[in-house]
C-alpha cells in the first residue's frame, strides 16, 4: 500500500504544480467572474431607476397614493406633468426615461400611451402599473389596496413537496444539478491529458522496464487513478470556493437571478453520488486507453471516443427527457454507465429522481470503475514492455498474462 499511495503522491505532484494546471485552474474562476460581471451588467441596464413621468388627463393621480414597496426592486419616483410639451422636454433632457399619458376617457377606454426614446426596464413598468393600480383601489381600505397592487407570487410544488419552481422559470438553486454535472464532464475534459499521458508517456520515454520491476500493475493504475482524481477534485474545490465567492458578491449586488435560490439539496446529493463513481469510472478507462495506446498522441485521439456518450447521446435525446422525465428511456440512461451523469442531472431540473434509481446508478458505475481499473491494469500489464505495438480489446479481455 505505501507504494501505491508514493504513485499517487507523485502524480498528484508532478501535475498540480505545472503552469498548464494553473492556468487551467484559473479559466473556470475567470469564466465566473466574467458571468457575474455581465450579470451586473444587464440588471443594473434593466433596473434603470431614473424617475418615470405621467400626465394625467382623467385626473386618477391627483393627489396620488405611492406605490407599495417590492423586496429586491428598486424604488422610482413618479414626476406628474400639466401637459404632454412639459413632459417631452423633461425627456429630451434626459430627467425622466420615459413618460405615460393617460387619456382623460381612461374610465372608459383604459387608454395610457408610454412615450420614450429608450424602452424603459421591466422594473419601471411594473412599478407604474402598481402606481396605477393602488390608486384605483384608493376607495378600499388601506390595507386591502396594499394587499392587491402586492399581486400573488404562485409556486408550483411537486405533490410529494420536494420541489418548487417558481412560475417565472427555473431559478439558479433548480439548475444546480446540471451545473455539478457540467463541472463534472469539464473535469473529464481537463483530465483526458493527465490520463493519456500517464501511461503513454511512460511508455515512450522507456521507463516501464524500471516500473515493471518495482510495482504491481493494479498497484501502478490504481496509484495513478487516484492521484489524478485528487488533481481533478482539487479543481472542484477550488471551483466550489469561487462560485460560493461569487454567489455571495451577487446578493450584495442585488443580481436578481441568484436571490432566493431555492436549492432541493436532495437533487445535488443525488447527482453527486453518480457523479463521483461515473468520473472514477471514465478515468479508468481512459488509463486503459492510454495502457493499450502505441503512443500518446494515439491515446489523445481516442478520448473523443470516451466523451462522445457522456455529452452527445443525453443531448441528442434531451426532448425526450423533457417530455417523460420518469419514462422508461430515461431511467434507462439513468442506469447504464456513460450516460448516466448528465442525465441524471437533466431529470432534475424536471422531477425528482426515485432514490432506488439514483442508488441502483451509483452501484452500476462503481462496479463499473472497479472493472475499469482491473481493465487498466490488465493492459498496462499485457504492454509494459510491446512498444510500438497495439494490443487489441480482445486480447487484453481473454489473453493469459505472464
Amino acid at each position: 500500500m505505501t507504494k501505491f499511495w508514493l504513485i499517487a503522491w507523485y502524480e498528484y505532484k508532478r501535475n498540480v504544480f505545472k503552469k498548464s494546471f494553473i492556468l487551467a485552474l484559473l479559466s473556470v474562476p475567470l469564466m465566473i467572474a466574467l458571468n457575474v460581471g455581465v450579470g451586473f451588467v444587464m440588471e443594473s441596464v434593466d433596473n434603470d431607476a431614473a424617475p418615470i413621468g405621467y400626465v394625467d388627463y382623467a385626473g386618477l393621480l391627483d393627489d396620488p397614493i405611492p406605490a407599495p414597496e417590492i423586496a429586491r426592486r428598486k424604488s422610482i419616483s413618479f414626476i406628474p406633468y400639466t401637459t404632454e410639451d412639459a413632459a417631452l422636454e423633461a425627456l429630451q433632457a434626459k430627467t425622466i426615461q420615459a413618460y405615460y399619458v393617460i387619456s382623460a376617457d381612461y374610465y372608459e377606454t383604459r387608454q395610457v400611451d408610454l412615450v420614450f426614446s429608450k424602452k424603459p426596464s421591466d422594473n419601471a413598468t411594473w412599478m407604474f402599473h402598481d402606481f396605477m393600480q393602488i390608486n384605483l383601489l384608493r376607495d378600499q381600505p388601506p390595507e386591502i389596496a396594499q394587499r392587491a397592487a402586492a399581486g400573488t407570487d404562485v409556486v408550483r410544488q411537486s405533490a410529494n413537496g420536494n420541489r418548487t419552481v417558481p412560475v417565472g422559470g427555473p431559478t439558479m438553486g433548480l439548475l444546480l444539478p446540471l451545473f455539478i454535472g457540467l463541472a463534472f464532464l469539464i473535469l473529464l475534459l481537463m483530465s483526458s491529458g493527465y490520463l493519456m499521458q500517464a501511461i503513454a508517456s511512460e511508455k515512450e520515454n522507456r521507463t516501464m522496464e524500471v516500473l515493471a520491476t518495482s510495482v504491481s500493475p493494479m498497484q501502478m493504475i490504481g496509484g495513478k487513478t487516484i492521484g489524478i482524481i485528487g488533481i481533478g477534485l482539487t479543481q472542484l474545490v477550488v471551483w466550489t470556493l469561487v462560485l460560493i465567492l461569487a454567489l455571495f458578491i451577487a446578493d450584495q449586488l442585488d443580481i436578481a437571478w441568484v436571490q432566493n435560490p431555492m436549492v432541493d439539496w436532495s437533487s445535488v446529493l443525488a447527482t453527486l453520488i453518480i457523479a463521483i463513481p461515473a468520473y472514477v469510472l471514465a478515468c479508468a478507462v481512459m488509463l486503459a486507453i492510454g495502457a493499450a495506446a502505441t503512443s500518446l498522441q494515439e491515446a489523445q485521439s481516442l478520448t473523443g471516443l470516451l466523451i462522445l456518450p457522456h455529452v452527445m447521446i443525453p443531448a441528442y435525446l434531451a426532448w425526450a427527457l423533457v417530455k417523460q422525465p420518469n419514462g422508461p428511456l430515461a431511467i434507462g440512461l439513468t442506469l447504464a454507465p456513460f450516460t448516466a451523469l448528465l442525465t441524471t442531472s437533466f431529470r432534475n431540473m424536471f422531477t425528482v429522481v426515485p432514490w432506488w434509481q439514483v442508488a441502483a446508478s451509483a452501484t452500476i458505475q462503481t462496479l463499473c470503475a472497479v472493472g475499469g481499473i482491473w481493465l487498466a491494469s490488465r493492459a498496462f500489464r499485457l504492454g509494459m514492455l510491446r512498444y510500438g505495438q497495439r494490443l487489441r480489446w480482445r486480447e487484453i479481455l481473454k489473453a493469459r498474462p505472464q
